[in-house]
């Protein structure tokens, strides 16, 4: 009685198992398809999410109302806001094609050494981090650029206190909305603005 009631219990064991093994690789089927459709579906959110930024949805656009006091200084510093621009997006395609255009204006209009270099730096490079660091000795190199040659408006000078491992880095918009160009979408509206160009 005690050899059939272990055989028996032996027996449901194994019938338990077995089924629990089933349910186990239907469940593993499951999750194995799982990541296949989840991969798709964010293939295709990013896919939306490129499309968006081709159209510049990260950065809003919205420019004050400035005008320049000629016309190689006004075509100079919207190529700089297209870079900037493509960096909040995230495009470093796009951020070489601003700095290439950057570049043919600061040549025709005999534009600043260090605004030149730092361009054709961007312009020389994909990559989106090299990019970004440079686009900080860019910043820098336009702040000065700009100095005095608005004839009306202002642009804003903003701050990121979390870039390059917290040392932080400016940049400058036509808009006091913050769109953040060392981050992107990550730290988008991370920022302040701390002074005005006018």
């Amino acid at each position: 009685m005690k050899n059939a009631r272990l055989l028996l219990m032996a027996f449901l064991g194994a019938i338990t198992l077995n089924s629990c093994g089933e349910t186990k690789k239907e469940n593993e089927t499951e999750e194995a398809s799982m990541p296949m459709q989840n991969e798709m579906h964010m293939e295709g959110d990013e896919m939306q999410e490129m499309g968006d930024m081709q159209e510049g949805n990260l950065d809003d656009g919205a420019q004050g109302d400035i005008a320049f006091n000629n016309q190689n200084m006004e075509a100079v510093y919207n190529h700089y806001v297209h870079i900037k621009t493509a960096l909040v997006n995230t495009n470093a395609e796009e951020a070489q094609n601003g700095a290439k255009m950057m570049t043919e204006a600061l040549q025709s209009a005999g534009g600043n050494e260090k605004v030149l270099n730092a361009a054709q730096k961007i312009a020389q490079t994909d990559d989106i981090n090299v990019q970004r660091t440079t686009f900080q000795d860019l910043s820098a190199a336009m702040e000065n650029m700009l100095s005095g040659q608005l004839s009306s408006g202002e642009v804003y000078k903003q701050f990121c206190p979390m870039a390059f491992e917290g040392k932080g880095a400016y940049w400058l918009s036509s808009s006091e909305e913050i769109r953040n160009p060392y981050y992107g979408d990550k730290m988008l509206k991370c920022g302040s603005v701390r002074d005005t160009i006018k």
